[in-house]
């Protein structure tokens, strides 16, 4: 299969980034079956060579599926103009079991999904790129579970309206306002007024930016902190945070069926609006 040639430098761990690779394509750097290759180009692992000054490009076989507890105050990228603290960095370190990751590895991991900046909580990293399109893609609707703590006493009736689904407005700096709906959630309320705060536990199936914060203010009760604990069956459970550990085989094949069951799902769905557009139901005569 071909894939872009960034895409391959950045999981052979040739490049840090996508970004860093296709500087290395533009300044030259980077040959393709011994010619100068350029933006644009595809390659294939099986059957081209792919070299950087006398290194040859190969990129890591093996699939990692890795899960983070991600604190606050950290950015979800590789690097950052302004300083920030990475999540990534913290894969720089030793797992919760001591083990660590080849720059190889490293290099060939990304995100799958992502946290806000002030959110903390369960973080999955792979290069399994085809098992990370699927776990994020809408049509999976794949759920993902929060505890957040929110100002106020949320009431019932904002607890029916997060359920029910709400309109949010979203205004960003250069953008035009977006207005949707979010799809109907599961709410929980754990404990309500304490303090002059609820917190609740709130179980969506999209992945939209700051979704749940958007959501929580829409209803008039914003959110103080967020914590993701759930991923469809995957569980945080007692990770401390900061820490990081490769998933069990178990819990993979859970994901993997819990996605085969998404995809077998979608395609009884596809095949039913096919026959309802093949075969319309009849209008029936009225009695006159």
């Amino acid at each position: 299969m071909e894939i872009r040639l960034q895409i391959f430098l950045a999981r052979a761990g040739l490049a840090t980034s996508r970004r860093k690779a296709e500087e290395l394509i533009k300044e030259g750097k980077v040959l393709v079956n011994k010619k100068i290759a350029k933006l644009g180009d595809k390659v294939n692992a099986d059957r081209d060579i792919v070299e950087v000054g006398k290194l040859r490009a190969e990129p890591v076989k093996k699939k990692f599926y890795i899960m983070l507890n991600k604190p606050v105050g950290y950015l979800v990228a590789k690097s950052d103009e302004r300083g920030r603290k990475l999540a990534y960095d913290l894969l720089k370190e030793l797992s919760v079991n001591n083990e660590s990751l080849t720059s190889a590895e490293f290099n060939s991991l990304f995100n799958v999904g992502r946290l806000d900046f002030n959110t903390e909580g369960l973080l999955l990293f792979t290069n399994d790129g085809e098992f990370a399109l699927k776990l994020t893609h809408p049509r999976y609707r794949i759920k993902k579970v929060y505890v957040a703590k929110v100002q106020g006493a949320i009431t019932n009736e904002a607890v029916a309206k997060l359920s029910k689904g709400v309109w949010v407005t979203v205004r960003e700096i250069g953008k035009p306002i977006e207005r949707y709906r979010t799809k109907p959630a599961t709410v929980r309320i754990l404990g309500r007024g304490k303090e002059g705060y609820s917190i609740i536990v709130i179980r969506i199936s999209e992945g939209k930016k700051r979704e749940v914060r958007r959501m929580c203010e829409a209803v008039g009760f914003p959110v103080v902190t967020l914590k993701r604990i759930q991923i469809g069956e995957l569980e945080l459970k007692d990770l401390p945070i900061g820490k990081w550990r490769y998933l069990s085989e178990k819990e993979v094949s859970q994901l993997r069926s819990l996605l085969y069951a998404k995809e077998q799902k979608q395609k009884e769905r596809f095949l039913q609006a096919k026959r309802q557009r093949r075969f319309p139901k009849r209008q029936r005569w009225r009695r006159r």
